[in-house]
């Protein structure tokens, strides 16, 4: 009877690649490692360029079953519906069940599109996660875009994200249509303060280029309903829209507050990144809260999680002490504006042009191309 330990990853997120990449490590500690996800990862720093037009789908993609069968793991294409805790199980939803002795989650985040009464039952509006919505939006207005046709579109959320939806849906239009048969793309902000997390004098520049992209920024309109083909503002007013894009904030995975662990828009975790309730149980990126500290969801931090928890699941195969994750105090963080330039910050600094979105390019690329087979 094999008494080899159990490492079970839910999720391909950034960690979770990082780890299924250094299966073989964990092998030679005493665990087999087997990931459990859908399918396909798709990167989120060049999603928007994606949709852009700049990239093609398989572009953005990394085979999350490649990246851990080359290093001695196994994957399991599913989805986890339930936790036996007791008696350390998965149950997915397909009927199989998978024991484990060490647990992690890396399941990323959503959008709630309920919030919106109307958009979840309709097709035409599209959550930017999981990030695989862009790929159909894409070819919906591709389509649209090269018959001639010119669909208004609203981008509902004025934070990071939906400025780089918008700035890439008129990239793509100017892919397809005529200076003449434009859509009318309209970014709308729920307060008074448009792209909130950068610096005051980048956000005033970043409005100034989306509306030099024919952009319209509009602020303090908060989306009640869709219905009829309109947006329905708290203040009584109308918005037409063929196409709705959802880009306000981020949730964490509701499935997971059902777990018997500790939720608070995420699994509760302390700063050795494991569970604050069960010792066997890890939780990174977007569908993590660590406990003391208020983090945004981007990817940098689930990349600078994922040797910690690594390093994690190998001390605690072996009985040692784990290590603490610091979060980052500042970060870089450039946007797409999808003709050629980009904004880059970090802090208070930031600079828009060329080279800011060379520099991103360059980055995504070695990301991706770190986790494909050479």
């Amino acid at each position: 009877m094999s008494t080899q330990a159990k490492v079970v990853l839910v999720g391909a997120g950034h960690a979770h690649l990082h780890v299924a990449a250094h299966a073989d490590a964990l092998a030679e500690a005493g665990a087999s490692v087997t990931l459990v996800d859908p399918g396909t990862f798709w990167y989120s720093g060049r999603a928007t360029g994606m949709l852009g037009g700049r990239f093609a789908p398989e572009d953005d993609q990394i085979d999350p079953r490649a990246v851990v069968e080359n290093h001695g793991g196994a994957f399991v294409a599913g989805h986890v519906e339930t936790v036996d805790r007791e008696r350390q199980r998965l149950h997915l939803a397909d009927g199989q069940t998978l024991a484990y002795d060490w647990l992690s989650f890396n399941v990323g985040s959503g959008v709630n599109s309920s919030a919106i009464d109307g958009c979840t039952a309709e097709a035409n509006c599209w959550p930017v996660k999981p990030i695989a919505n862009l790929a159909p939006l894409r070819t919906t207005l591709s389509r649209a875009f090269a018959a001639g046709e010119a669909p208004a579109v609203a981008v509902v959320g004025g934070g990071n994200t939906g400025c780089e939806i918008a700035a890439n849906i008129a990239a793509l239009a100017r892919r397809h249509a005529p200076t003449d048969a434009r859509p009318a793309i309209r970014l709308l902000q729920g307060g008074d303060t448009f792209a909130p997390s950068l610096p005051a004098s980048a956000g005033k520049r970043l409005a100034d280029k989306l509306a030099a992209l024919g952009i319209d920024v509009q602020y303090n309109r908060r989306i009640t309903e869709r219905r009829d083909g309109e947006l329905i503002c708290d203040d009584g007013e109308h918005i037409a829209a063929a196409h709705v894009v959802i880009a306000t904030g981020l949730v964490a995975p509701q499935w997971l507050a059902h777990l018997g662990l500790a939720f608070d828009d995420g699994l509760v975790v302390d700063d050795t990144l494991r569970s604050v309730d069960d010792p066997q149980v890890f939780a990174v990126g977007d569908c993590a809260h660590i406990r003391g500290h208020a983090l945004a969801r981007l990817g940098v931090f689930g990349v600078r999680q994922a040797p910690v928890l690594l390093a994690n699941l190998l001390a605690g195969l072996r009985g040692q002490a784990l290590e603490n994750y610091e979060p980052q105090s500042k970060w870089l963080s450039i946007l797409d504006l999808g003709d050629g330039t980009g904004l880059a910050s970090r802090g208070q600094r930031w600079w828009l042009g060329r080279s800011s979105v060379w520099l991103k390019h360059w980055l995504d690329r070695r990301f991706i191309e770190s986790y494909r087979p050479r």
